[in-house]
């Protein structure tokens, strides 16, 4: 469909046709005026480029104009298009029935230049509302339906939690005087859950802070080999845990101007779900790459991978791979890195890794417009 205001003529008369075209183009210079010479062939033009306005005279070879705007008004794709019927002078009761039957506006031949005028620029004006219109109800719509998803989605992945939470703290209650070796045990299903349930509120405040454009983001300079440094520090332990080699690789220093908080956010969940799914004494990759337009830093293990074809479908929200028996995941890390890295000018993906496993690659430019988005030349 057409992006600029277009006007589609609708006139069997050649001469009549060209009149109209050529006083339309010449007071409405921004507006793309179109003619056709038969009912047919404009709802062909209609199809393929849409219009705002059909200027449109009853009687039409092939297709008729009533017939015409019945198709229109049957498209939801012409939804906002106004329809203008011309004919010459009628009886009052054949006008209205034209009106009743979908037309926006009538005129009757012979039509003065102003008139003509001033009819298709309130048509157009009208049709601009209407898209506006619509546009917002889309996008109403999208909201409508995303909360509804989070709703449905929260009140599923939170009762797993709770009904842990509850179950464990009826059995200390009942049974933690006259077992107390199971205290130990009840009380960390308690602490586990406990934080699952926190990293889920987390990240879903997380993901409607940076969707609603509330999100402080607090840009500076950072060294992409300190950086590194410190995100190896954070997970030095969990991986000595799980007998891992977590090897870190920056050859070459340069300062990023990033939100540190946030792009720590990013590189944790990616260790943390490379942790996760690497085997036992495996191998974990941090590794930056540079050149002169952009910066990737990745994150590779030697985990199962991501399947073909699933590579954009975890990042949506609440998406998860059960690739392991341990799944303890929101399903939302993936998308709120998505979110945060778009915000930072850069761009996110997964590829098959070299270790075997997945590769997750983000790659933000080396220089930016800079400004309130937090970048600048690196």
């Amino acid at each position: 469909m057409h992006e600029a205001s277009r006007v589609l003529v609708v006139e069997d008369d050649a001469a009549l046709a060209a009149t109209e075209v050529e006083l339309l183009r010449r007071t409405l210079p921004n507006v793309t005026v179109v003619e056709v010479h038969d009912g047919l062939v404009a709802w062909e033009c209609l199809q393929r480029e849409g219009a705002d306005v059909v200027l449109s005279d009853v009687v039409l070879p092939r297709l008729g104009a009533l017939e015409l705007l019945s198709r229109i008004r049957g498209d939801s794709r012409l939804a906002g298009t106004a329809v203008i019927l011309v004919t010459g002078v009628i009886p009052p009761e054949q006008l209205f029935a034209l009106l009743e039957n979908g037309a926006d506006d009538c005129l009757i031949k012979p039509i003065r230049a102003e008139e003509l005028v001033a009819r298709v620029r309130a048509a157009l004006t009208r049709a601009a509302r209407q898209r506006r219109l619509a546009q917002k109800a889309v996008e109403l719509e999208e909201k409508y339906a995303r909360a509804s998803e989070y709703l449905s989605w929260v009140s599923h992945e939170i009762r797993t939690p709770l009904s842990a939470l509850m179950s464990a703290a009826h059995v200390l209650k009942r049974y933690g005087r006259q077992k107390p070796e199971q205290v130990e045990r009840f009380a960390e299903v308690i602490y586990r859950e406990g934080q699952r349930l926190t990293r889920l509120i987390d990240n879903l405040l997380d993901l409607a802070k940076i969707e609603a454009g509330e999100v402080e983001w607090r840009f500076q300079e950072v060294s992409l080999c300190q950086f590194f440094d410190q995100v190896q520090e954070v997970f030095a332990a969990l991986c000595a845990d799980r007998s891992l080699h977590l090897e870190r690789i920056c050859a070459t220093d340069v300062t990023l101007w990033v939100d540190r908080d946030k792009l720590t956010q990013v590189l944790t969940n990616l260790l943390a779900n490379a942790i996760k799914h690497s085997p036992e004494g495996g191998t974990v990759r941090l590794a930056a790459e540079v050149s002169p337009q952009w910066v990737r830093m990745a994150v590779e293990d030697q985990g199962p991978g991501v399947p073909p074809g699933m590579e954009e479908v975890i990042f949506q929200r609440f998406r998860q791979l059960d690739l392991t028996d341990e799944r303890g995941g929101t399903g939302l890390g993936l998308a709120i890195a998505r979110e945060i890295v778009t915000r930072l000018e850069g761009r996110i993906w997964v590829e098959r890794a070299s270790l075997g496993g997945a590769r997750f690659v983000i790659e933000l430019p080396r220089q930016t417009g800079g400004g309130d988005s937090g970048h600048g030349a690196v």
